[in-house]
């Protein structure tokens, strides 16, 4: 059974600002980002406008310089040494004979030199003390604050000094995760609020205009506890370093999740219950009301390292299901967290980044990758995780206030209409979403009507459902192959793109069109008019072995930045690759002719025509 909706927007009607906040992500152990893996996820995460803007990673303070070594050799998901306590492996802060401390830079600058150089911001997560400074065994506490703070203080300035001012106070400084997990920081607070004034003191000595903030607590009641401990203590506890009362912060943050392994499917509310709690406790400290609020670790379920080898239903982060719920959780943002409770909600951070926690292909870990053979491997394919944040990146500037008397409106089904900056038209997101992992259920038909439209516009659409930007769909009709042949590689390759329909639409004034949306999809509206010229350039063309050992050519190009982008063409020698429109700016060729030098060209494809880019000469002959 079909269901028919109808959704009516008023271009005339009231707007909001919308911040895009859900351009954050991470993962667990900054020492991965240098792997061969992880800087090729860093390829493909950076390959479209909008892309992924935050990046927040474990372990800074703490780095090995083993790479994945304890994930691969020692079975350790989170890659540190086990136990970290006791095994003093950490290389940056080292002490010396004299008791003086003196600083290794060179995987710091590696972790973040490759963050930067992919225009991400880090979030810098503050984690783990070096052994060098811990007292005891603890992992959250110095032996000497004083000393933690000149640590922290040396850290701050080296980045500054390395990536200038300007860069560093778009930077966020978070002074720890998860303290509550700790059994020495619950017993004694007073440990805690001590390690953020120094902490605070060290990032602000030496800008003032850099931001610092905490606590990072997750949804339970010992986290909660501590949340308002730290606000009591900021507002108006005894600072211990300086003596006075208060202590600054530049933004609050805390882990609430929708669901965890031990349940059978996630549920938004989960998320959005301690959410709501926290925005309360938050209230009764009036002084905060402005501070900008993150949940810098919003994921569907916890326990990322654990796939569907541990719980089949954990599947649904292959499927269509999680860029479904990440898309309705950012509408779920906008109209609880933001108009509802009044919050300055400025970082969202699905934190689904973990590729050397995807063991396999299709394991079904929090990764928006995933390796198309066994890990560690740098042949990619792209999951509808992904494909959720591409289309989400394409939204717009501002936000209509919706509203509607039906009450599954916002619940089940819904829509995020948004004008792009500029007024270069409209980027309107439909979705079909409930909890429950069945799609067989609900099929709903959205009539959708914008009205009082500003002048003429082309469209297209993006879709995400069972059969569109979901390449497990595809995999699971062939039987679920692995390992893989070359002909099922190509055949997936195809399909994990953001899917786009190429049917002309057009507006004048006024747009109606009815959009199928099977339980579990999301569709992405573009109305645009044509926006100005641009110059796009393959940056780099690899040439490497793929997984199954036959030679291949990995792209990356500069991605194209214009309101009415559609998507790209691909050509080798002259000749077209691909059979539908790439949207995202990396392509790996797995059809070379072995023996010859090849030339690439891109041809960037838009609503008011297209323009082919010079070309790549590729420089090494494959053998």
């Amino acid at each position: 059974m079909t269901i028919d909706k109808m959704i009516r927007v008023d271009a005339t009607s009231e707007q909001r600002d919308f911040q895009h906040f859900f351009r954050a992500t991470g993962y667990a152990n900054a020492d991965y980002t240098y792997t061969p893996a992880v800087q090729r996820m860093y390829d493909y995460l950076s390959s479209y406008a909008g892309h992924q803007k935050y990046m927040r990673l474990h372990n800074i303070m703490t780095l090995h310089g083993k790479g994945d070594y304890y994930k691969f050799e020692c079975g350790s998901d989170y890659g540190n040494p086990l136990p970290p306590a006791k095994n003093n492996e950490d290389i940056v802060v080292q002490r010396n004979p004299d008791g003086s401390i003196s600083y290794d830079w060179m995987y710091v600058d590696k972790v973040y030199d490759t963050i930067i150089d992919h225009d991400m911001v880090p979030i810098v997560e503050m984690v783990y003390m070096p052994s060098a400074l811990r007292k005891d065994d603890w992992e959250c506490i110095p032996d000497d604050y004083r000393e933690y703070c000149e640590v922290v203080k040396q850290f701050v300035l080296h980045w500054t000094k390395r990536y200038g001012t300007e860069s560093v106070r778009t930077w966020y400084f978070e002074i720890i995760n998860e303290p509550e997990q700790y059994e020495i920081l619950n017993e004694n607070p007073e440990y805690f609020m001590a390690l953020y004034d120094y902490f605070e003191a060290a990032v602000h000595s030496v800008d003032a205009e850099y931001q610092a903030g905490g606590p990072a607590v997750k949804q339970w009641d010992e986290g909660k506890r501590l949340f308002k401990l730290f606000l009591q203590h900021c507002e108006h506890g005894i600072n211990h370093v300086s003596g006075s009362y208060g202590t600054r912060v530049d933004f609050i943050s805390v882990h609430c999740k929708a669901g965890f392994p031990t349940m059978v499917g996630p549920q938004l509310e989960y998320m959005f219950n301690p959410l709501r709690e926290y925005i309360q406790i938050l209230k009764e400290y009036p002084s905060f009301k402005n501070t900008p609020f993150f949940n810098d670790e919003s994921d569907i379920v916890w326990d990322g390292n654990q796939g569907v080898g541990y719980k089949s239903w954990l599947n649904f982060r292959n499927t269509e299901y999680a860029p479904g719920f990440i898309c309705k959780m950012v509408n779920h943002y906008c109209d609880v967290v933001q108009d509802e409770l009044g919050i300055n909600l400025a970082v969202v951070d699905s934190d689904n980044s973990h590729l050397p926690w995807e063991r396999y292909l299709f394991s079904g870990n929090r990764s928006q990758l995933t390796p198309l053979g066994t890990a560690p491997c740098t042949d990619l394919l792209r999951k509808g995780f992904f494909n959720a944040g591409h289309l989400l990146g394409r939204l717009g500037t501002k936000r209509f206030l919706l509203s509607s008397d039906d009450p599954e409106f916002g619940d089940k089904y819904g829509v995020l209409a948004t004008e792009l900056e500029h007024g270069k038209g409209y980027s309107i997101m439909l979705w079909n979403f409930e909890d429950g992992l069945d799609n067989n259920v609900n099929h709903r038909t959205l009539h959708l009507q914008l009205d009082v439209l500003k002048g003429s516009y082309k469209g297209f659409t993006y879709r995400i459902d069972r059969n569109h930007s979901n390449p497990h769909g595809v995999w699971e009709k062939m039987g679920k192959p692995f390992p893989l042949s070359q002909d099922q590689i190509g055949t997936l390759r195809k399909t994990d793109y953001l899917a786009i329909d190429e049917t002309n639409l057009e507006a004048h004034d006024h747009f109606e069109h009815a959009f199928e949306m099977p339980m579990h999809s999301v569709v992405l509206l573009l109305l645009v008019k044509e926006d100005e010229s641009e110059e796009l350039a393959i940056k780099k063309a690899v040439l490497e072995k793929g997984v199954l050992g036959k030679d291949q050519v990995f792209l990356v190009w500069t991605y194209s930045k214009r309101a009415d982008f559609m998507g790209y063409n691909l050509y080798r020698d002259g000749l077209k690759l691909n059979d539908t429109l790439l949207t995202s700016a990396c392509f790996t060729d797995s059809n070379i002719e072995t023996g010859r030098s090849h030339s690439y060209s891109i041809e960037a494809v838009y609503a008011y025509g297209s323009k082919r880019f010079k070309e790549y000469e590729l420089g090494v002959k494959n053998n």
